[in-house]
């Protein structure tokens, strides 16, 4: 075989190959935008709280978290392999209790006799937060390989049941005031479930880990920008707002 033979047969089989290469690159499948579908369940932990401890909160003696599901459907949509939008619905429950000293904290109490006293008290408090809420999310998404994605955003929520209660006891109230008179308070409760304001916006992030062909594991932030009493509530001096973390599991339909 001549020298011009060789590589005319050498020129053929680059020629294949290149070919072939072309080929195989235009069989595999592009990226197609696409729709995703998961069901997601899980818990939400954190609280219902002042951003920063005002200091009428001198001592916070306990907190813990109140039985708090989290059910939702989502609906993600690809725009490219690594971006992406998903909304979603899920119903939550918020909640957590606590117990704590106060020093001239101002709010509305009733007494064990049907007496109703609005002023600032010192002593103990427990308070006990239950909320829940038909929550919508909205959010970008970002999916950097097949194991991780993200996402951040923000929600609006609606509340369907509101409960926001507890008692003060070992203490006294300034009736009135800061000045008012001095009234011994052994034990009384306050209930400002129904003063809870029924809308709640806020920012939400978060990621899920694949762990199995459908099934994800999730963590995901939610903090409410609105507080959750109007301003012209009495029954607290400063703003609290929903921050809770939500654990769970993603199954992608």
């Amino acid at each position: 075989m001549n020298i011009k033979t060789k590589g005319l047969l050498a020129a053929l089989l680059f020629a294949a190959g290149q070919l072939s290469a072309q080929q195989s690159d235009k069989e595999k499948p592009d990226f197609q935008p696409h729709l995703e579908h998961r069901i997601m369940a899980g818990f939400n932990f954190g609280a219902t709280a002042p951003v920063g401890l005002p200091n009428t909160i001198r001592k916070i003696n306990s907190y813990w978290p109140e039985f708090s599901p989290s059910l939702g459907y989502e609906l993600g949509y690809r725009i490219t392999p690594k971006w992406g939008a998903a909304v979603g619905v899920k119903l939550d429950y918020k909640g957590m209790g606590t117990k704590d000293q106060v020093l001239y904290f101002p709010t509305i109490i009733t007494t064990e006799d049907g007496g109703t006293f609005a002023g600032d008290f010192s002593g103990k408090n427990q308070t006990t937060v239950r909320n829940a809420y038909v929550v919508f999310p909205l959010s970008a998404t970002f999916t950097p390989n097949n194991k991780w994605r993200f996402n951040l955003g923000g929600y609006a929520a609606w509340l369907f049941s509101s409960n926001f209660y507890g008692t003060v006891s070992d203490g006294y109230i300034r009736n009135g005031g800061p000045t008012g008179g001095k009234v011994v308070i052994d034990h009384a409760t306050f209930d400002f479930g129904t003063d809870v304001r029924k809308f709640d916006i806020g920012l939400q992030g978060g990621a899920l880990r694949k762990v199995g062909n459908k099934l994800e594991v999730m963590g995901n932030l939610n903090w409410g920008l609105r507080p959750v009493f109007a301003s012209e509530f009495k029954g607290l001096d400063f703003p609290l707002y929903n921050i809770y973390l939500t654990l769970g599991v993603a199954y992608k339909i």
